[in-house]
């Protein structure tokens, strides 16, 4: 690990775990030079976290992947906002125990997300599934579905979503 990394991953930290309602485990790795960094140029970026909760969403499991990241440094260090100067692509996997999964089906985000007609209750796998591939759809191009795992009341997602340059 870099001495960048090693100063900028617990800021990173910090700043994640004050977005966020809870978590247990978060771990973050970050790829590349210390010179590279301090440009902006961050290669490669993994956040994997454990046990989280985010506006009512609760995460078994999650694993968060960009490449190719560039950041205004230079700017930040004259006091600029953080900006992310090109669009990037992230996969992420996700995991959702069977607990987790009912109390997401209940937060008002998910809620909002599906249309007024679809039934809240989901206790089969298969209704879970359509559940969840409703709100896939509704999700539109912005977010690509690699893989989706149901079973036991539970889920496995595998995805890649974009984020645009700001």
């Amino acid at each position: 690990m870099s001495v960048v990394s090693s100063v900028l991953i617990p800021i990173i930290k910090l700043w994640l775990r004050s977005q966020v309602e809870h978590i247990d485990t978060l771990e973050i790795e970050i790829a590349g030079k210390s010179r590279q960094i301090l440009s902006g140029d961050i290669p490669k970026a993994n956040v994997i976290g454990a046990g989280a909760r985010y506006q009512g969403l609760a995460v078994t499991n999650i694993d968060l992947c960009a490449e190719a990241i560039h950041l205004n440094i230079t700017q930040i260090l004259k006091g600029d906002a953080l900006r992310l100067l090109d669009p990037i692509r992230v996969t992420i996997d996700v995991e959702l125990s069977p607990e987790d999964l009912q109390s997401c089906l209940k937060s008002p985000i998910f809620i909002d997300a599906i249309t007024p007609d679809a039934p809240l209750i989901a206790t089969t796998d298969d209704e879970i599934r359509a559940l969840l591939e409703q709100l896939v759809h509704k999700l539109g191009d912005e977010f690509t579905l690699h893989e989706l795992a149901i079973a036991d009341g539970g889920a496995k997602c595998r995805g890649e979503f974009a984020i645009t340059a700001t």
